[in-house]
């Protein structure tokens, strides 16, 4: 028997492999996620690849594959929008664009703040 772990497949995020694994363990395969704490922000330091890599033993491979191949075809898909809260009077609030002079303002004050800075630290070099 293999002891040795391989990657089963590369995915996006974190929450994505973690689900996977979840679902693995549940069909008795163990599974491992090894997560760097940049990958939250895109950077990975796992040998070349993307993403956040999903290892299982060598032997449970097939296997694996056949229980991640059957969850992907006995999923549902929600359409989120055709549901509704059942007796739920709440509005739905629909996120809105900031206006254009709200824009404005935050650009202006973002680059008056970064010449202030460049100021002072150009005066505390000085």
């Amino acid at each position: 028997m293999s002891q040795d772990l391989v990657t089963l497949m590369t995915v996006p995020s974190e929450f994505e492999a973690n689900l996977l694994a979840i679902v693995l363990k549940d069909n008795g395969i163990e599974a491992f996620v090894f997560a760097s704490s940049a990958s939250g922000i895109g950077v990975s330091f796992s040998g070349g690849t993307i993403g956040i890599p999903l290892q299982v033993r060598a032997d449970d491979v097939a296997k694996a594959t056949q229980v991640l191949a059957a969850n992907k075809r006995d999923s549902i898909d929600i359409d989120w929008d055709e549901l509704e809260l059942a007796g739920s009077n709440i509005e739905v609030h629909e996120p809105a664009m900031m206006s254009i002079p709200a824009r404005a303002a935050f650009f202006i004050t973002a680059i008056v703040l970064l010449v202030g800075l460049a100021i002072t630290l150009f005066l505390a070099i000085s």
